[in-house]
């Protein structure tokens, strides 16, 4: 059964999840004799079309340049998940280096031995299983589930780096400006592209990303919706980043209809860059079908 997009990326936290288991106006002056108050709101004079795109573009260029442009970043976090009346929460990593790799890894507490690892790349997605001794690795393009529905690694990375996106295209530039809507009294940009919906939430005076929503729906009636929720921004360097990341998805497209929510919790934020992007599994390792697996699990 074709999932849908977003699907695909509930699909890929209920993996690492599942391993854990096992008025705007202005002052008029009133001249003496007058029966009016001495101040008065009047409305602002309309703007014309020109003028309200350029305000449009404006603000897209402004929250886009909200983006951190450090190459790397580094935190250690706290991994919770409630999928049904499943509630575990976990220590670990995530790792991340811009149009390379996301990397989140699972730890025991205390102990700090790694139990987990779920590795995004441009070119395929890796979980292992350190308990078991088994690992997935799979090209994007052997993965129906995100193949068939435009997912790929620069969407997820969008979402992890608090950024706009624009399916299929690698990074957002000027030129893709026009692609947005924007509603600045809501301060709110908006993108339809096919059957799925994008909605970025932001503030109002910085233009920060506070809300990335996604809804999906299928020609089979099938809905899919994400809420990637952004709060606690630090400084880093020279701009600021979410250290609290919530994820609350649901779908009917699965046999029966799924409700999972995960928080990611980021302590202090480095930019190290000594880390190797890439993991080596050992041949020690067994490698597992990925479909059957998310199939497995999505149907839980």
């Amino acid at each position: 059964m074709k999932q849908p997009s977003l699907s695909s990326i509930g699909g890929c936290l209920l993996l690492l999840s599942a391993l854990l288991f096992v008025a705007c106006g202005t002052k008029k002056s009133v001249g003496e004799g007058s029966t009016l108050p001495e101040t008065v709101s009047v409305p602002a004079p309309p703007k014309s079309d020109a003028s309200l795109e350029t305000a449009r573009m404006n603000y897209v260029k402004k929250v886009a340049d909200n983006a951190v442009s450090t190459e790397n970043i580094v935190a250690g976090m706290t991994f919770s998940v409630k999928n049904g009346s499943k509630d575990l929460s976990a220590p670990g990593t995530l790792r991340m280096r811009k149009d390379e790799v996301i990397r989140l890894q699972i730890t025991i507490p205390i102990l700090g031995t790694e139990i987990a690892r779920v590795e995004f790349t441009p070119d395929y997605v890796l979980i292992v299983d350190r308990l078991h001794k088994e690992y997935i690795k799979a090209p994007y393009a052997d993965l129906h589930f995100l193949r068939d529905n435009g997912i790929d690694f620069y969407a997820l990375q969008a979402l992890f780096w608090n950024q706009l996106h624009v399916p299929g295209k690698k990074a957002v530039t000027q030129k893709d400006f026009k692609a947005f809507k924007v509603d600045i009294d809501k301060s709110e940009v908006t993108l339809q592209q096919g059957k799925m919906a994008y909605t970025w939430a932001t503030t109002p005076q910085g233009a920060q990303i506070s809300e990335t929503g996604v809804k999906y729906s299928g020609s089979n009636g099938s809905k899919s919706s994400l809420k990637w929720t952004y709060s606690d921004f630090k400084s880093f360097e020279g701009k600021t980043f979410p250290t609290q990341h919530n994820i609350a998805f649901s779908t009917n497209a699965t046999e029966k209809p799924r409700r999972m929510e995960v928080n990611v919790e980021l302590g202090s934020l480095s930019s190290n860059a000594k880390w190797d992007a890439l993991t080596t599994i050992s041949g020690k390792y067994k490698q597992m079908d990925g479909e059957a697996l998310l199939k497995k699990i999505l149907n839980m």
